[in-house]
Order: structure tokens, then sequence, then C-alpha cells
């Protein structure tokens, strides 16, 4: 079974008018194909996973133009970049391609990616998952695949 799983938890001061508000939650991502499987995460701006999840209606995705967001440090390539996920035509007959990295926010170096096959249907029940996920009324968004 091949799955992505996204978590959000909010800075407590998103939610405590007594403090100062920080935009930033900790987004958690574990992957599972087939294959292997991974998990990490990294502190984002709650409104790039908005943007994100946005993001995901579009249709359709082109191939030269992947849905992607990315965290981690500096320039975030190589060993800083943590966390990538990117949706992108895999083929002219409507399939999508998911793929991902994951790396520990420790040891960067080590680090799993991946990708999976899944379709419009599956990525429109992630979007609005991921919106209902940063609403607080679901715990995780997940994108299943084949």
């Amino acid at each position: 079974m091949n799955r992505l799983t996204l978590k959000y938890a909010y800075d407590r001061s998103f939610f405590d008018p007594k403090l100062t508000r920080d935009d930033f939650g900790y987004l958690s991502i574990s992957a599972r194909t087939d294959s292997f499987s991974g998990r990490g995460g990294f502190w984002v701006q709650w409104q790039d996973v908005r943007e994100f999840s946005e993001a995901l209606a579009t249709f359709p995705i082109a191939t030269n133009a992947p849905i992607a967001a990315q965290w981690g440090y500096e320039m975030q390539e190589g060993d800083d970049l943590i966390l990538r996920i990117a949706i992108a035509a895999a083929n002219k007959h409507g399939d999508l391609l998911a793929s991902f990295v994951i790396a520990d926010l420790h040891s960067r170096s080590s680090r799993v990616s991946g990708s999976f096959q899944t379709n419009y249907p599956d990525i429109e029940d992630f979007r609005l998952s991921i919106a209902r996920m940063m609403d607080s009324e679901f715990e995780e968004a997940v994108l299943e695949g084949r």
C-alpha cells in the first residue's frame, strides 16, 4: 500500500490570545510505499501548508509544472532540504505522480525519497483533508496511491 500522511501541530500561541502569535507549527510527514517507509518533520508556516492545499485544486496539472512544497534550511538544496512533496502528471492518461523527500531533522544526510502513482479524485480528497486538518477538524491528511 502506498500512502503519504501529513499531520500539523500549531504552536500553542495560535490558540492563546495572551501569547504573541507564532505562525510556525510542526509538520510531520510519513510515507509508505510497497518498498520502504520513512517519516520526519519540520517547523513550517501554517500559511505554506494552506497554499499547498489550495494549489492541489489545479486541473489539469501540467507535465512540466508540478505542484510542490518544500521546507528546510537556507537554500533548501542537498542536505538542507528536509521535506518536499510534489504532485506531477505521470502520463497522458491522467495519472499523477506523488513524490516526496523526507530527511531526519537531526541527521540531515539520513533521508528517504520515493514516489507512487495516484489520481485526481485521491488528490482532491487529500486537498480537502489538508484544509480540514488545518482547521483542526481532522488530525491528519492522507494521500492514497497505487
